[in-house]
């Protein structure tokens, strides 16, 4: 398992990615409103906040290599499905 501290900062790094990724198709594509970009944006800073709040629940776990184990799984999920969205702009 990594440790705590680089999982923050993987979160920092890919969630900061998808946010620079979805305001680069707007300038590649000027006719994708605003609204749809904004709305991404704030999806992935809601999940990036509730993804920090659940590392530090993770501290507490019982079980925190299945925790962590299971936490990861679950941020890949959400930056699949956040990059999907973006393709489909």
């Amino acid at each position: 398992m990594s440790s705590i501290k680089n999982l923050k900062k993987e979160i920092n790094y890919t969630f900061g990615e998808v946010i620079d990724e979805a305001h680069f198709k707007q300038l590649l594509k000027p006719d994708i409103a605003d609204d749809k970009v904004e709305a991404i944006v704030d999806e992935a800073v809601t999940a990036y906040e509730n993804f920090y709040d659940k590392i530090h629940k993770g501290r507490k776990a019982e079980n925190k290599h299945t925790y962590f184990k299971n936490l990861t799984a679950e941020i890949n999920q959400k930056l699949d499905e956040l990059i999907k969205k973006i393709e489909a702009l």
